[in-house]
């Protein structure tokens, strides 16, 4: 019986990792950084929209090539709409700057 209680409990917890580390529907969720696109399995040439989710605080985003070279710069104010993005490539940094938080779907 403790075997099985064990196992049970393993599998639990593998579960509840998995589903934790995979974003829901394609939505990622960055807050104040610097990200390299290629740690979030973004698909290559895709088009994706971002959007502030933040209830009071506006956010800076930055888009930069594979060679440091900005591609995109955006301001987005607290709630605010979807913005389309560049395609993006998995090479690709994003920058936000702020206390918000964005989703990139």
């Amino acid at each position: 019986m403790k075997k099985y209680a064990a196992l049970f409990l393993i599998i639990i917890c593998l579960l509840f990792n998995i589903l934790i580390a995979t974003p829901a529907f394609g939505v990622i969720d960055f807050k104040e950084g610097v990200y390299q696109l290629a740690d979030f399995n973004i698909s290559s040439n895709n088009r994706y929209t971002i959007k502030n989710i933040s209830t009071s605080n506006s956010v800076y985003v930055l888009l930069f090539d594979e060679n440091q070279r900005q591609l995109q710069a955006l301001i987005l104010s607290p709630k605010s709409e979807n913005y389309k993005l560049l395609a993006l490539k998995p090479d690709y940094r994003i920058a936000i700057i702020g206390n918000g938080e964005v989703i990139i779907d």
